[in-house]
């Protein structure tokens, strides 16, 4: 339903018009674009579609999840999302917040594992690190970097941005 990337403010020259572009562009598509946190360098943003991530964190085993470490469940995706920017803007002061990996549609099992073992002793790694199924995360991976390798070939042989950023 997300991803997230860092922009290096100063690779792009007039970043703020770019993200105003891309807001406007990607909004024709079903697509939002927020920052999430930023400093003086970079800025931390999500790109994301509003249906599939508000059906993904709706599912009871996530908002339970969510809620226990202090989400505001009832308010709706947009006060989530203000949550979760709020905690990224924080997070040299209580620790990154891992929970993250729910809003990107990493597997609660994975997220849940990784926040307790600490990163350590996972199955195996790709997008995310898997704790629980591997084969269905390998599949997963590969199936990312099949779509991955699609889109940067389209890119590098010229096709703008709001042919590659489609309708979902």
């Amino acid at each position: 339903p997300a991803c997230i990337f860092t922009l290096h403010k100063e690779n792009i020259p007039g970043w703020q018009t770019e993200l105003s572009s891309c807001r406007s562009l990607f909004s024709g598509n079903g697509l939002r674009l927020r920052v999430l946190c930023g400093c003086r360098r970079h800025l931390v943003i999500m790109v994301y579609r509003p249906a599939l991530l508000r059906e993904s964190l709706r599912q009871p085993e996530r908002r339970a999840f969510l809620q226990a470490r202090g989400y505001p469940v009832s308010m709706g995706t947009g006060r989530l999302l203000d949550e979760l920017s709020r905690r990224m803007r924080s997070a040299k002061a209580g620790g990154f917040p891992h929970e993250i990996g729910l809003f990107l549609g990493y597997p609660l099992e994975d997220v849940t594992g990784f926040i307790a073992a600490g990163g350590a002793e996972y199955r195996c790694s790709g997008c995310w690190k898997v704790y629980g199924d591997r084969e269905a995360a390998e599949k997963r991976f590969a199936l990312y970097r099949k779509c991955t390798g699609v889109y940067c070939g389209q890119w590098r042989k010229g096709r703008p941005i709001e042919r590659l950023a489609v309708p979902g």
